[in-house]
């Protein structure tokens, strides 16, 4: 340390260089803080630290060499290099040349602005150090030839700009780093000729890296390529990206590849200079990757089609909330605070949510700051949408429901033409919902609450609250506040909320996502909820184990499968028809029971087909899911979903066991459209049943709906019954009628049925049938032939609770209101009144 201080203070013009970079960096470093308009002011700084430490230098070598300048010290022209190589990226955040760095890039280029720095100390170091330093600067050398080859296109017209103006010089900095570099190194050699294994691991162990990884890249071509042509052969029924996604082996390389050109830079898309970060279809910004760079130029670019490339990372990578259509950009959104407003029912056995979310806008530009904030909420099994509302102007507005096409059209042509407020609310495959919100400014942060009724979920002599949580805009920074009431106080409470002096629980906190209570059960009332001329009513619904002896078992393998699961499921069906599909329907037996496991081992997901089911009654499908799977969406206007869509309009449901509490958004659905009898367990409660010959199923008729998770019947039956029971009981009921009656149809283009529609605006909720929007003004509703609900519950709400008046029973009351205004007016009252005001 004493002898750095020495070399510095003996030469205070290397030290002046490196208390440039040092304040260079900071002003970088800062401004990736700050807006693009201030983020320039801190590039004129680094601009002018480089300008004149360049003038420094040339005069210093002009006063020692003259005209002979070349012989200035190597060690000048390094910091000199390192300023203006942090000038240049301080100049791509307004002049965008190299899209934002990937983690890997950025620590390389740190790495190597520090080796190029330490070469000009390199006297102070020791031996072992030297290896050390040689080893990076050699890696540093491959990374500035990287740049300095990417930025050839650039150089003819920056040859022509530098004499019109300077900034142009940037763009051949890596080269001269590539230079000086080398000229390090072999002056490193010359004065220690052991440092020459140290300087060749640096060059080859980049070299080795991107050979393996362009050669991983080719592989994923190949597979491609392959597997499109077996789809080809075998005429499948499924798209041909499924069968890709299927297959793909997942790793850091598959998903570069599967985001190439959609978030990674490639040839193609670098051609595109100055282009700047603008929205793509996919909700990441734009990275630039040497590995992706020089692996699509050398192997070629992805052999899958952009959209199909979007389906597989939403099936395999967990991508679906990315991957929603956007309108507006959201890069700068936050979810700022989130209040959560519980009221649970115990003696209902549910529970009503309802969360307001403030969403913040830290956009630092000063034009095109509107952006549009998308939510995706996950929420608890059998849960439906009752309310929304966003606030316009300060004031909250309630939503309308409407069809989910008129809706989706208001959305568009507002947002997307004439940029004015809308929020709206679709329903999703997977208990999924998703949100949009627009426009979201810089002025104000932007409100909107969504209103959840959820059954809650029994085990054993406990129900479960579970808490609905959502992806979208950052929530990492926010705060949350927590309410929770309930109508009967429950025995027992397993909570972190804090009980008030007012018998509610409240918590002020840090966000969590997922979250769950758990209370002690409670019976059922018998109170009912009336409305419509028809009351409804809960009861206990329990499974009935049925006799069932299956005569062909159908298993749905993929790699969430272990062979010792396999081995030990097969002594209990060996006796039947065992198959699995694969192409077309193999028949398993003992002998190439491993060779079956095998064939399926690499899966990354199972879609299977039932309508190769030939007796459904009398058949067992055993299926274990990956969790992250295509939806029934994600197969629209494919053969596989049309032949699905016939068989199931027209078969009676099959069983079907899940294996695990884990369920793909595809068999998800298809439970919710109730196709088949579902039980669910793990694999010895499975053998169970097959040695018992039983299957667990509920009794459902037109009139009474199961909902299974929490071993409840909702049950409908005609007239009024006055009560105080919660309208969540008839919101529930429609919502399970409607997926029970529109699985068969699901695809069907035509119109949708009005019985369903005017069951979801009775009972306002949102379902595969209806959304909620919220527009500006009733102008607007007007223009899209929105109408308000009549006959309906209307937007749930927290006070909701006991039987709605019938539209005869408003007329009633607004007649007498009517009558005893008049008679009052009659007897004097008013005059009394007027006489005391006077």
């Amino acid at each position: 340390m004493k002898r750095l201080k020495v070399i510095l203070l003996e030469d205070k013009f290397r030290l002046s260089g490196i208390v440039s970079i040092l304040i260079s960096a900071t002003a970088f470093v800062i401004s990736g803080y700050l807006n693009p308009e201030t983020a320039f002011f801190f590039f004129i700084i680094s601009y002018g630290i480089s300008a004149i430490f360049l003038i420094a230098v040339m005069t210093k070598a002009f006063a020692t060499h003259r005209w002979k300048m070349s012989g200035g010290k190597m060690e000048y022209t390094a910091l000199l290099l390192v300023l203006w190589f942090i000038s240049a990226y301080s100049l791509n955040k307004s002049i965008n040349v190299f899209n934002n760095s990937s983690t890997w890039l950025s620590v390389y280029i740190c790495l190597a602005s520090l080796s190029v720095i330490l070469c000009t100390l390199q006297e102070i170091l020791n031996l072992f150090f030297r290896h050390v330093l040689a080893f990076f600067l050699a890696t540093s050398t491959i990374l500035f030839i990287y740049l300095a080859l990417y930025l050839i296109p650039l150089y003819p017209i920056s040859i022509i700009a530098v004499i019109i103006f300077g900034l142009s010089v940037h763009t051949f900095i890596p080269l001269f780093l590539s230079i000086v570099a080398l000229a390090f190194l072999v002056r490193f050699y010359k004065r220690t000729p052991a440092l020459k294994y140290s300087i060749s691991a640096g060059f080859f162990i980049p070299v080795l890296i991107t050979i393996w990884f362009t050669s991983e890249w080719s592989q994923l071509n190949k597979s491609v390529q392959l597997a499109q042509n077996r789809n080809s052969l075998n005429k499948s029924l499924l798209p041909e990206w499924t069968e890709i996604a299927a297959h793909l082996h997942k790793s850091p390389i598959t998903e570069k590849y599967l985001k190439a050109d959609l978030i990674y830079t490639t040839p193609l898309d670098g051609a595109r200079w100055f282009s700047g970060n603008f929205p793509t279809s996919f909700a990441e910004p734009k990275k630039h990757d040497p590995l992706v760079m020089i692996a699509s130029l050398w192997s070629g670019e992805p052999k899958l089609m952009l959209p199909d490339r979007i389906k597989v990372l939403k099936c395999i990578y967990d991508s679906r909330h990315l991957a929603e259509e956007r309108l507006w950009s959201g890069d700068d959104l936050e979810t700022q605070s989130v209040t959560s407003n519980i009221k649970v029912y115990p003696e209902y056995r549910m529970a009503y949510t309802e969360k307001t979310l403030s969403i913040r806008n830290n956009s630092q530009r000063k034009w095109r700051t509107d952006q549009e904030a998308i939510y995706t909420f996950h929420l608890p099994e059998g849960s439906v949408v009752s309310s929304l509302s966003l606030w316009i102007n300060g004031r909250e507005e309630k939503a309308r429901l409407t069809t989910k096409s008129k809706a989706d059209s208001a959305y568009k042509t507002i947002v997307g033409v004439e940029v004015r407020d809308p929020s709206v609310v679709h329903w999703q495959e997977g208990n999924t919902v998703s949100v949009r919100v627009f426009p979201c400014t810089t002025e104000e942060n932007r409100k909107f609450k969504i209103g959840i009724t959820s059954p809650l979920k029994k085990e054993n002599d406990q129900l479960i609250y579970e808490n609905t949580w959502f992806e979208g805009p950052t929530a990492k920074n926010a705060t949350e506040s927590v309410q929770l009431d309930f109508s009967s106080p429950p025995k027992q409470l397993d909570t972190d909320l804090k009980l008030q002096e007012n018998g509610k629980y409240l918590a002020d906190r840090h966000y969590k996502n997922k979250w769950t209570l758990s209370l002690s059960k409670t019976e059922l009332t018998s109170q009912a909820f009336s409305f419509g001329g028809n009351s409804y009513q809960l009861k206990e619904a329990r499974s009935i184990s049925m006799p069932f002896k299956p005569t062909s078992i159908y298993l749905d393998l993929n790699h969430s499968w272990s062979e010792q699961e396999l081995k030990m499921l097969w002594p209990h069906i060996s006796k039947q028809n065992v198959y699995v599909f694969k192409e077309k329907l193999i028949k398993v037996t003992a002998e190439n029971l491993s060779a079956v496991y095998s064939d399926f081992d690499d899966l990354n997901f199972s879609l299977f087909p039932f309508y190769e089911i030939a007796d459904p009654e009398n058949a067992l499908v055993i299926s274990k899911s990956t969790g992250n799977e295509p939806s029934l969406k994600d197969l629209e206007n494919s053969k596989f979903q049309e032949r699905l869509s016939s068989f199931f309009a027209k078969a009676k449901p099959s069983h079907l066991y899940q294996l695990g509490k884990e369920s793909s958004p595809y068999l998800k659905t298809l439970k919710e459209f109730r196709v088949f009898d579902y039980n669910e367990g793990d694999i010895d409660q499975l053998i169970s049943q097959l040695d018992k010959h039983q299957f667990k199923t509920f009794h459902e008729q037109d009139d009474i709906l199961v909902i299974p998770n929490a071993d409840m019947k909702v049950e409908k039956r005609e007239g009024h019954i006055k009560s105080n029971a919660p309208d969540h009981l008839l919101r529930l009921f429609a919502y399970n009628d409607i997926l029970k009656k529109v699985g068969a149809t699901y695809f069907e283009k035509r119109e949708v049925q009005d019985d369903l529609l005017t069951a979801a605006h009775q009972a306002f909720i949102v379902s595969p049938v209806s959304s909620m929007i919220v527009l500006e003004s009733q102008k607007d509703y007007d223009r899209f032939g929105m109408k308000e609900s009549k006959n309906s519950l209307k937007n749930a709400s927290i006070q909701s609770s006991g039987a709605a008046p019938e539209p005869h029973e408003w007329i009633l009351i607004i007649l007498c209101a009517t009558i005893i205004t008049y008679f009052s007016y009659q007897s004097g009252h008013f005059n009394r009144f007027k006489l005391l005001w006077k």
